[in-house]
C-alpha cells in the first residue's frame, strides 16, 4: 500500500516518511529533508495535486516541508496541500512555515483532517508520543484501493490503533530496539504484533532505531519491514 523514502528513526541518514499515489495525486505522510531530497528527483509532471499529512512537527519528520513548498510553488508550479491532524498541529505548522521558514501564504494550502473531505482519509488518530507536544501526535486512518491503512506516526502505545485492526487490514508500526518512554519497545511489542499478524493484519515496521537487530528479531513471525522506494 505504502512506499517509504526512509524508514529511520531521527538519528538515521534517511527518516521515516511514506508516500502514495492517488489517481493523479502525491500523498506524502510526513516530509523530513531527507524525503524532499528523494521526492524532487521523481517525475512529477503528471501529478496534479500534491498533499502532505503531518503526523507531528519534530524536525525529523517536518523539516523539509517548507523546503518542499518553495520547490513546488517555484519548479513544479504546483502549489501543496498540508493536512494537519488537529486545528492546534495546524498553528503550529502555520508558525513554523510562516514565521520561521519564511514561507508566503499563497505557496500552500493548509487545513486539519476533520476539514478535509477525500476517499482516502478517515481519520486522523491521536496518540501518545513526547510529553512536550502532548495532544499534538497523530497517526492516520487510510483507506487506499479499498483497504484499511493505519499508520501509527510516533507513538508510545498501539492501543489507539487497535480498534481500527482486522484481518485484511495494513498496519504500518513503529518499533525501536532501545528502550525509551516516547517510542514502542520491540520486547513489549512484538508480542502484540506478531497476534495481530495471526488475525491476518498485513503489519510492517517502521521508524528503525537498530534495524540489522530488528530484522533478526522479526525473522520467521509474519512481520516485514516497510518497503522502501526504489527510485533515486
Amino acid at each position: 500500500m505504502l512506499k517509504f523514502l526512509g524508514r529511520g528513526s531521527a538519528f538515521a541518514d534517511k527518516h521515516n516518511s511514506a508516500f502514495f499515489f492517488h489517481d493523479n495525486d502525491l500523498i506524502l505522510i510526513d516530509c523530513p529533508a531527507s524525503s524532499f531530497q528523494k521526492v524532487k528527483k521523481m517525475n512529477l509532471s503528471a501529478v496534479k495535486n500534491i498533499y502532505i499529512l503531518i503526523t507531528h512537527t519534530h524536525g525529523d519528520h517536518s523539516g523539509g516541508v517548507g523546503t518542499m513548498l518553495q520547490f513546488a510553488w517555484f519548479v513544479l508550479q504546483n502549489p501543496v496541500t498540508i493536512v494537519a491532524p488537529s486545528d492546534t498541529v495546524k498553528n503550529d505548522l502555520l508558525t513554523l512555515l510562516i514565521q520561521i521558514e519564511g514561507c508566503e501564504p499563497e505557496w500552500f494550502n493548509i487545513v486539519t483532517a476533520d476539514e478535509f473531505h477525500c476517499e482516502w482519509l478517515v481519520s486522523a488518530v491521536l496518540t501518545t508520543h513526547a510529553q512536550t507536544l502532548n495532544g499534538k501526535c497523530f497517526g492516520y486512518h487510510l483507506s487506499i484501493q479499498g483497504n484499511d491503512v493505519v499508520y501509527t506516526g510516533d507513538t508510545a502505545t498501539l492501543d489507539p490503533f487497535l480498534p481500527l485492526l482486522h484481518s485484511g487490514a495494513y498496519l504500518y508500526s513503529e518499533i525501536s530496539f532501545y528502550k525509551s518512554e516516547v517510542h514502542l519497545f520491540y520486547m513489549d511489542t512484538l508480542p502484540i504484533l506478531k497476534e495481530l499478524v495471526q488475525k491476518g493484519v498485513k503489519v510492517y515496521l517502521m521508524h528503525l532505531d537498530n534495524e540489522e537487530k530488528l530484522t533478526k528479531m522479526i525473522q520467521n513471525t509474519g512481520l516485514e519491514l516497510a518497503p522502501l522506494y526504489q527510485g533515486e
